[in-house]
This record gives C-alpha cells, structure tokens and sequence, in this order.
C-alpha cells in the first residue's frame, strides 16, 4: 500500500470536504509519526500558515502559552492524558476552525499512541527480566554491578552511566562506570564526592532526581559535554540509603515516566541484592545470627522470584485477550513438539481467523473491534475443553491452539466446536453476507519425525487455513499437503520395523 501523503484540493474546499480529505490521509497511517506528517501535508493546502505540533505527555513538557496557539488535548480510554496536539495561527477564528476540524480526529491519533505505549512497555518488560537474571546469577558484586551499568548505557544510548556506593557517613566509593568524562577519570574504585553537584542534591532529597535540562540546573556538574537530561536514583533498603545510580543522557526522551519507573524498581532490586550481599559478608566473618540472614535470603529471593515469574508472564501474554502472545507460543509450541517427538504421540494445531474482520474494524471502529476480539478470544477458550492445549493469539485477528495428543479426526472435531462456539454467539457483523462473526480453521496433526521440525505442523495448519478460506470462510479444513501424509505412513513403517525386531 502506498504510503505517499496524500494532497487536499487547491480550491477552498467546504468544512465537509476538508473532513472527508482529513480522514482518508489519516486512515492508512502505520504511526504518530506518520499521521503527523500525513495531517501537516493534508492542511497546508487549506491553511498554509497554519502549524500543529504534537506534545507527548510522557516525554516534553507543554511549551509556553502563546496568544496564537490552541491545544488540544490527546486522552487514552481510561482518561490518562496522553499528549497534546497544539495549533498555532494568527488567527483566533481560524484556530477555532481548526480545533473543530481536528477534535473528531483524536482518538485515531490516541490508539497510535496507546499502541506505541504497549510496545514500549513489552521492551521494558524485556529490559527488566534480562537484569532480573543478571541480579539473581551473578555471584561477583562487582561483575554484577559492572554488568547492569553497561547493559543500561548500551539500552538508552546514554552519555554516562555510574554507580556509588555508600561505605560510611561520609565515605562513598565509585563501583561502575559506563561512558567517557570530559572533566574527571571514571576509575571504578576511587572515592567519590557525594556532597557537590546533582549527586549531592539527590542525596539530601533522598528520593530520585529526575532534571531534563541540566543547562539550566545550578547545581549540575558538567560530566559529559554530551549530556543534556540526568536521572539520578537513590538505591535503598528498608529505607536506608545503600548507594546513587546516575545516569545521563544526550536526549530526555531516554527517560521518559514509564522508563523512569522501571528503573526505580530496578534500583530497589539493586538495594535488596546489595543488601543480601553486606549480610553474606557478615556471615563470613562471624557466625551469628544465622536464622536471621536465612530468613532475609529468602525474603530477597521470593520478592526477585516473584518479580521475574511476573516479567516474563507480562512478556508472553497479549493483553488485549488474556492469551499467549506470539512469543509465548512459539516457546510452547517448541515444548509440545519436543514432547510429542520424544513420546512418539500426535500433535494437533489449528489456526483460527475471524472472517472479515477487516470490514468489522472499518465499519464499528477499532475500539469495537478490540472488544470483538477479547470477546471471541473467551469463546474459543470455553470451547477448548483440554487443559492441556494451549492458546494464542498468533497475529491480529488470527489465533493459534496447539493440540499435545490429538489426531487428525479429533482435531477435526475440536476446530468445528470452536466455529460452532463463536458462530452461535451470534456476534453482530452486518458488513458481511452472513450478518454476524464467523471463523475459518485450518486443522493439523501429526507425528513428529526426526526430519522435520515444528515450522511444518504451523505450515500444514496454516494451508488448511488457506482452503477454508478459498472455500467460502465459515467452515474448518484439514491439511491437504502430500507431506503430512508421508510423515503419517513413514510413522506407521517405523513402528511396523519396531514391532517386528521385538517379535
């Protein structure tokens, strides 16, 4: 599809006119960026002095007031502020215009920013459990600490990145570092003065220090020319100040709130290995109070265990349907063939698309078209009656179930139950012949060979996928390749040979 911007006519066109070309730039816009570039194109040719900028909440601060600017705000389905899309115009009547013109807009560019929230925070759930394992594995302190400094420099692109620690009152050592200083040399090991600068100020604060702009910060010390916005958390324990993870950054947008709150979890879990640590050297150079260091071991491990089961659960789950997301499949995919392989049993798959969900979004709106999903997401789920099975979402409006035990008949009997499930719900469509949602299902199964691996059960679903779509949609199809049936007879010959060599 081309993504060229798409022009408004020459002429002045009517209001109606102006919406209609506003809507049909706007509709095929792959993100925030690119809507913003298809609406400034779409208005030039109404209103060529016309300017609009958008503030995203999370990352810029609203810009001063002007008597020429309007704006207006950007707001996600719960009502968070998500940015704020501003106008500016010498005219106070054109700028109404505009507002107007605009509004009905909005919650188009909401869902693009919303989108890119999630994917943003999926990337931070990675972030998280990557440094969860280093923090529980690591038995090196100072390879621990070295570790998750580099890994967040290297994350953000940061200008530079240290860790102090805290050895006394008034004795604080530098433990890490990441970066280049253009004032003072970075030698992990060296004392560190926690009385001057923006690490003096967070300290005394003693909660984190967030400055987007260190040029105008009296108290900035300049560190690295390239710095422009400096995060500086103070890592604890039971409320005591252990150590000051600094870190700067050439670009707020490095930093923005939610970014911001990750790394302040990440700095309590620093705190709590930190601590772990300082009570495993106690317990080296004396042994008292033995019970107590166990029972603070297993607090600290229970809190990161549960910490990470939480990450990586967040990582494989879409949160649209409550079902395995793509990453997670693939992982229990892998799982089941390995087993079916091992125990020489048959593994189903069916891959389920809803029909003409395209037109669904198009004619209700995605919003609705989101609640059609998680709706139909349940239904397959009630229909699944094997708790072993396994459930994702596999791509937009397409799921995947993995069937561990299930030939080809059962699975089979299983995709129609699950068309027949969603199809009774009777779910409104009228954009499509039969008036409500439906679902087309390719159904697989087979025995694993050592010759193939689980990309051929996905392939095999998905081409019976293909026929029941070129067959009229509404109906469930088996897979038709000539390879499942030669991976069903060389399983049957090799189990005849065993049969044979035992007899």
């Amino acid at each position: 599809m081309s993504q060229r911007p798409i022009s408004m006519p020459a002429r002045r066109s009517s209001p109606a006119e102006v919406t209609c070309a506003l809507r049909l730039a706007l509709h095929d816009t792959v993100d925030t960026a690119h809507w913003m570039m298809q609406l400034r194109h779409a208005l030039h040719a109404q209103h060529p002095e016309a300017r609009v900028e958008l503030l995203r909440h999370d990352i810029e601060l609203p810009a001063p007031r002007s008597n020429h600017a309007r704006s207006l705000r950007v707001l996600a389905q719960d009502g968070t502020l998500l940015a704020l899309l501003r106008i500016q115009h010498d005219s106070a009547l054109t700028r109404q215009r505009l507002a107007t013109l605009l509004r009905p807009m909005l919650p188009g560019l909401a869902r693009r920013l919303a989108l890119e929230r999630l994917h943003a925070r999926a990337s931070l759930a990675d972030l998280m459990l990557d440094l969860s394992h280093v923090l529980l594995f690591e038995d090196d302190l100072d390879v621990l600490l070295a570790g998750v400094i580099a890994y967040l420099r290297e994350r953000f692109s940061l200008s530079l990145a240290t860790l102090i620690l805290r050895e006394s009152d008034t004795r604080w050592r530098l433990r890490a570092a990441a970066g280049n200083s253009t004032r003072f040399a970075l030698t992990p090991g060296s004392l560190w003065s926690a009385q001057r600068g923006l690490t003096g100020k967070a300290l005394r604060l003693g909660h984190t220090l967030y400055v987007p702009d260190v040029r105008v910060e009296a108290d900035y010390v300049v560190g690295s020319t390239l710095t422009q916005a400096e995060l500086l958390i103070p890592i604890k324990h039971a409320g005591v100040i252990l150590g000051l993870l600094n870190l700067e950054s050439p670009s707020a947008e490095s930093f923005t709130a939610e970014i911001r709150e990750v790394l302040d979890v990440l700095a309590d879990q620093i705190g709590g290995v930190l601590h772990l640590r300082l009570l495993q050297a106690q317990l080296t150079s004396m042994n008292r109070k033995a019970s107590a260091l166990a029972a603070e071991l297993a607090r600290v491990n229970t809190r990161l265990k549960r910490s990470n089961r939480s990450l990586d659960k967040l990582s494989r789950t879409d949160e649209l349907t409550g079902a395995k997301n793509r990453r997670g499949f693939e992982q229990a995919l892998r799982d089941a063939w390995h087993l079916a392989k091992t125990r020489q049993q048959p593994l189903g798959m069916l891959i389920v698309d809803i029909d003409h969900f395209k037109a669904y979004n198009d004619h209700y709106g995605h919003p609705a078209g989101d609640a059609c999903l998680s709706r139909v997401g349940a239904l397959i789920r009630r229909a699944l009656r094997d708790e072993d099975s396994v459930f994702a979402r596999y791509g937009g409006e397409e799921f995947a179930i993995v069937l561990p035990g299930i030939d080809a008949t059962m699975a089979l009997a299983v995709a129609e139950r699950v068309r027949k499930t969603v199809f009774a719900a009777r779910i409104v469509h009228t954009a499509t012949p039969l008036g409500r949602i439906s679902l087309s299902v390719g159904a697989t199964s087979l025995i694993p060979m050592p010759q193939h691996n689980a990309r051929l059960l996905v392939r095999l679903a998905d081409q019976a996928l293909y026929r029941a779509k070129h067959a009229g949609r509404n109906r469930a199809c088996m897979a038709g390749m000539a390879e499942s049936t030669e991976v069903a007879t060389h399983a049957a010959s090799t189990r005849k040979s065993s049969k044979r060599a035992t007899t």
